[in-house]
């Protein structure tokens, strides 16, 4: 089979190594058709992923078809098509008792602290695995994960129809949360300081844009509100030091989403929470959104291929990382295939 893996910061090899022989009771033998090409796969390649051993094959958005499965494997057979939740859970712990999975205190994430899905075959557990609709495009299924991310935000700060939300990022997370918020009814505005990103927001349903380098993010969410402020604020910049500009913007009662992993110090003027009674619920990786996105998806609520940027060969793979880290492909998923 076909592997890439970083071996070190900025070092890559593309491998070729046996197809996995044996497998267990309960796991799949699975044939990855697409892989996602996320943040967090540059994060390991620069060396800025505090929690990647090297080396690693990287990759954790995951598609393909299940080839084989173990005897006891009881929800799915060989020729199903499925994505991959690359969030591993103990189940045993107190917040995995508690169902707070995503926050395990054991987690593992597939392509960061085990090998993910930069390979032509991939054993994986059958709770891993979720079907998805066989008339479902490669290119549609490999963005369920990222959409759980949107699901699982915005579940966090409970957005509602006709709420105004404020998303913070343009980059292909705001996006996803625009885009889901959208989907729930919101009227949604995305602020940014990347000019084509904003514009492809607009393109892609956003109701409004601010560009930060152009106008004061308070005043023109005043502007945009009435003077009300956003019902709903959802953080997808993760710049500590915007984050008491986020409680300015929030309305009244309004709810914030924190999607960031910064171990940076963001100033917080407590009374600004306490004077508008504030929420604010971090958000980490999805808990039990796979299915809940994959129905939004097959049921045509949600055109997510809008934020796919290019479909590349993996004999492209490494350039692909190469040239996203330099910042060469401009906006959107990259998805690489293994057809």
């Amino acid at each position: 089979m076909k592997i890439l893996q970083v071996t070190e910061p900025f070092k890559m090899d593309c491998l070729e190594k046996e197809d996995p022989t044996t497998f267990g009771e309960d796991e799949l033998l699975v044939g990855v058709k697409r892989v996602g090409v996320c943040g967090s796969d540059i994060h390991i390649y620069s060396g800025h992923n505090p929690f990647a051993i090297y080396p690693r094959i990287i990759g954790h958005e995951i598609a393909g078809i299940v080839e084989a499965v173990g005897d006891k494997v009881a929800n799915f057979k060989a020729g199903d098509h499925i994505v991959l939740n690359p969030a591993i859970n103990c189940g045993e712990c107190d917040a995995c008792k508690r169902g707070h999975i995503n926050t395990c205190s054991k987690l593992e994430v597939l392509g960061v602290h085990r090998d993910g899905g930069f390979c032509s075959k991939f054993v994986a557990k059958e709770s891993w695995a979720y079907k998805v609709p066989q008339d479902m495009s490669w290119e549609t299924a490999i963005l369920v994960e990222p959409f759980t991310i949107g699901a699982n935000v915005t579940s966090r700060v409970d957005v509602k129809k006709d709420d105004r939300v404020l998303v913070v990022g343009s980059g292909v997370i705001g996006s996803v949360v625009m885009m889901t918020a959208k989907m729930m009814g919101a009227v949604v505005t995305v602020a940014d300081i990347a000019a084509e990103n904003l514009e492809k927001a607009k393109e892609l349903g956003a109701d409004n844009i601010i560009n930060t380098k152009e106008v004061d993010l308070y005043e023109e969410s005043m502007r945009i509100t009435g003077g009300d402020g956003f019902t709903v604020v959802i953080d997808a910049a993760c710049v500590p030091s915007m984050f008491m500009s986020l409680l300015e913007c929030a309305a009244i009662g309004g709810r914030i989403g924190v999607l960031g992993f910064s171990k940076e110090m963001s100033e917080i003027n407590q009374f600004e929470i306490t004077r508008k009674e504030l929420t604010i619920a971090g958000s980490r990786l999805s808990n039990k959104q796979f299915a809940k996105v994959i129905d939004w998806f097959a049921s045509k609520q949600l055109y997510p291929e809008g934020i796919v940027n290019c479909v590349y060969s993996f004999e492209d793979a490494a350039k692909v990382i190469e040239e996203q880290y330099a910042g060469k492909l401009g906006f959107g998923k990259n998805i690489i295939s293994f057809d």
